[in-house]
């Protein structure tokens, strides 16, 4: 039976007096119009039956005069003006959130949505939702303005994070000392306590922490990061890098040998011309190319870290989560997590550092941390009993940290998240722009058998498994954000040549990955796998386990990570950075398009 929400949609379709598909827009189906926002906001009253109107802290004299087409590319979307930023277009109009779902008949945001997404047909070629009216092209895939804000309950989005949950009652294997003690023997890691974390969603948040890092640099800035750029905005680092070598800090390097000679040579040139150490890893073999050092990660003085999926280039730096540059997470760390950071960064030096460069200051500094961090009881198993069985501590800054390296050893990630995945008892929440796993390969690899256990747990009853991926909106990452910038360029003078060669290619890519992330991630589905493509790209790398458990790092959800790639990964029992998970990932989740049309096919 349709939702009532959906026939209302069919009644505001019909009622518009043409059959094509897209309603009323001025100009009719199959003929390109250039229309005014007054125009524009009519037509969507009319075709969402008033769920979408014009927002009102929109200045209506900002927007006088200013013109609104067709995409002639994908007539099912609209332009607006290209000077106006995908921040202010989307910023235009607003999604009335809660008639949607109260019109769905569904318990939550999530459930309306998906509810939608179900009873309209997919398009297997172009690898989209047939529109029901034309959306702007800057809302993606979705079929409202993208939502920034959540002015309402977390369960009035998502009924699973009630909002009665006591993480510090809860009972879970996660607080058994045993069960630590024994995931510290497998992976070489500890845990400590006590650490200060602060998530940094997107570029906007992050990239001022590593500058003020930079900037508050008193002893030693050390960088361990795949690719940094000297673009805009990583000019400005490079800067304030350059400035603390000035200053007689001990600033260093660590970075990708191939990543550095592709793109990022000039700005490995201009640190190593001031002084600056810089380590190259070369560990890419003849049949592992894809092996790199995808590390990113900073440490300051020994006393703040940040740690995540970043690296150094404006597609990061500028990044809001909406303007189609990546969205991203990183991690501000204070306290003893630091110090397992820089032991296993003067690791790191002494293995690639091929001049042999001292590097006495960090040995000298980790070596004090260490012995202070043990007698003040905020690091040593001897301790987890009574950090984990005390329900006033157990939720306060608990942490483990992984830097795996060559081989993806010794400190193994993939053995981490599988851990802690078996012990899940609830739900597993994952953010990762990679989705590669074959649960039919014989002898299985380490993240098959990671992608086996999910489909397990998804098949529980009552357990709950979300993964937030890449989709059409996405397609191939920076290269694909590249392009588009290639095309807002050829707009403002005026060229319309690039435009045309390079839409076709970025819609193109889009399909392509929309495509192959939509195969691969289908025997999750079946198992009861929550997907969901966001409506820009993923590039964030992250983990929630039971509402207790936040994991956060530059580990994708593929062979390279599992097996070959220099990766890092914090992991804490902490109050205050689950909720901000929490909120962060529903956010995510209402913002993506629901997979659920691998289901439809095969009921047909």
């Amino acid at each position: 039976m349709r939702s009532a929400f959906v026939l209302l949609f069919s009644l505001a379709i019909s009622s518009c007096g043409i059959s094509g598909a897209g309603g009323s827009f001025p100009g009719g189906p199959e003929e390109s119009a250039t229309v005014t926002i007054t125009q524009l906001a009519e037509y969507y009253r009319k075709s969402s039956n008033g769920l979408i109107r014009l927002s009102s802290q929109i200045p209506r004299k900002a927007l006088h005069g200013l013109p609104f087409t067709w995409d002639p590319y994908d007539k099912m979307k609209v332009l607006a003006p290209f000077r106006l930023s995908p921040y202010v277009t989307q910023e235009l109009f607003q999604f009335d959130s809660q008639r949607f779902v109260r019109e769905s008949g569904s318990a939550d945001f999530m459930s309306a949505a998906d509810q939608f997404y179900r009873e309209s047909p997919f398009d297997s070629k172009k690898q989209s939702y047939v529109r029901r009216y034309r959306t702007l092209a800057r809302w993606g895939s979705l079929f409202f303005p993208p939502i920034k804000q959540l002015p309402h309950p977390l369960p009035f989005y998502h009924s699973r994070f009630s909002g009665g949950f006591e993480s510090h009652a809860a009972s879970s294997v996660y607080f058994d000392p045993q069960f630590q003690i024994k995931l510290d023997e497998e992976t070489e890691t500890e845990l400590t306590y006590g650490n200060y974390v602060r998530a940094l969603f997107n570029g906007v948040a992050s990239y001022p922490e590593k500058l003020r890092l930079a900037h508050q640099a008193r002893e030693f800035l050390y960088v361990a990061v795949m690719t940094i750029v000297a673009d805009s905005s990583g000019q400005e680092l490079i800067r304030m890098m350059v400035d603390r070598k000035r200053a007689g800090v001990d600033v260093r390097l660590i970075t990708d040998d191939f990543y550095t000679f592709s793109i990022s040579n000039y700005a490995a040139g201009v640190l190593e011309r001031e002084g600056i150490p810089v380590a190259y890893v070369k560990d890419k073999r003849l049949n592992q190319m894809d092996r790199m050092f995808h590390n990113k990660f900073w440490i300051r003085d020994g006393e703040e870290a940040i740690l995540g999926g970043m690296n150094v280039l404006d597609y990061e730096n500028d990044s809001d989560g909406f303007n189609f540059l990546n969205r991203d997470t990183d991690l501000l760390i204070r306290g003893p997590a630091v110090t397992s950071l820089l032991e296993r960064y003067i690791a790191l030096w002494k293995r690639y550092d091929r001049e042999g460069r001292s590097i006495a200051l960090a040995e000298s500094t980790l070596v004090h941390r260490l012995a202070e961090e043990r007698t003040a009881g905020v690091r040593g198993s001897e301790n987890y009993a009574r950090w984990l069985g005390n329900p006033e501590t157990r939720m306060n800054g608990i942490c483990r940290t992984a830097v795996q390296g060559d081989n993806a050893e010794p400190q193994k990630i993939v053995t981490i998240l599988r851990r802690y995945l078996e012990g899940a008892q609830h739900s597993f929440y994952i953010t990762s722009p990679e989705i590669d796993f074959d649960l039919s390969r014989t002898p299985s690899l380490p993240i098959d058998d990671l992608a086996g256990v999910l489909r397990d747990k998804a098949r529980e009853p009552g357990f709950f498994a979300a993964y937030i991926t890449n989709g059409h909106d996405g397609g191939l990452g920076e290269s694909s954000a590249f392009l588009r910038s290639r095309v807002k360029d050829s707009q403002l003078v005026g060229e319309n040549l690039w435009e045309d060669m390079l839409t076709p290619i970025i819609d193109s890519e889009g399909r392509n990955v929309n495509q192959r992330v939509r195969t691969t991630i289908r025997p999750l589905i079946e198992a009861g796998v929550h997907g969901y493509q966001y409506f820009n790209y993923m590039h964030a790398k992250e983990f929630y386990f039971d509402r207790l458990l936040v994991g956060i790092g530059s580990w994708n959800f593929d062979s390279y990570s599992a097996d070959n790639n220099h990766e890092s990964a914090i992991f804490c029992l902490d109050d205050s950075l689950r909720v901000q998970m929490e909120r962060q990932m529903v956010l995510d989740m209402i913002n993506s398009v629901p997979i659920v049309h691998v289901l439809q096919e095969k009921e047909k």
